[in-house]
């Protein structure tokens, strides 16, 4: 028995299908702790907390060429980003803000992740980040962390150990607590 599927059917399916997308990307950016941000020391990022970082060299802005361990020694915070996600944008400043507060206490790399190298240069100068700045173009580094949503934030202890995973975008007052945590542990 043949089973005939009208175009408004399919249509239903699809709509429904990518209903359930968008709540699950929903729910795994709100879920979490008590303020409706996730926390991901729940690991419901992907990363298992505590877990290395990645030995692969990538490119900075300015065209140098690091890795990961080049910047331990040092409390680190690691958070991706794009000109096309709006919360990325957001948040972009607060990290500006707290970076000239607190740069002398942890080292600061932002990653621009499958962005055109224009737009996030462009974006970084209008909200005027000063720390360093990196590029994933093909997004090779944000899955080989196992992120799933933008921003995403990792604080990293100076031995290079993923202290905490964060999905989702943080103002000042998040990053400062986050930051005091990740200093308290190194």
């Amino acid at each position: 028995m043949a089973v005939v599927i009208t175009k408004n059917q399919r249509r239903s399916v699809i709509g429904a299908a990518l209903a359930l997308l968008i709540f699950a990307v929903v729910v795994v950016s709100v879920s979490g702790d008590d303020d409706g941000v996730q926390d991901a020391r729940t690991a419901e990022s992907g990363i298992a907390v505590e877990s290395e970082l990645p030995t692969q060299r990538f490119e900075l802005f300015d065209g140098a060429s690091t890795t990961f361990e080049e910047f331990e020694g040092a409390p680190l915070v690691i958070n991706f980003w794009a000109s096309w996600c709006p919360a990325c944008v957001g948040e972009l400043p607060e990290f500006q803000t707290v970076h000239e507060q607190r740069g002398d206490e942890v080292t600061f790399l932002g990653i621009a992740n499958a962005d055109i190298r224009p737009a996030a240069v462009d974006l970084a100068g209008d909200v005027g980040l000063t720390y360093t700045l990196a590029d994933d173009p093909t997004g090779e580094l944000f899955r080989n962390f196992g992120l799933i949503a933008m921003p995403s934030t990792l604080f990293v202890t100076p031995d290079g150990q993923i202290l905490e995973v964060f999905a989702g975008q943080l103002d000042e007052s998040a990053l400062n607590d986050r930051i005091d945590e990740l200093v308290a542990a190194s």
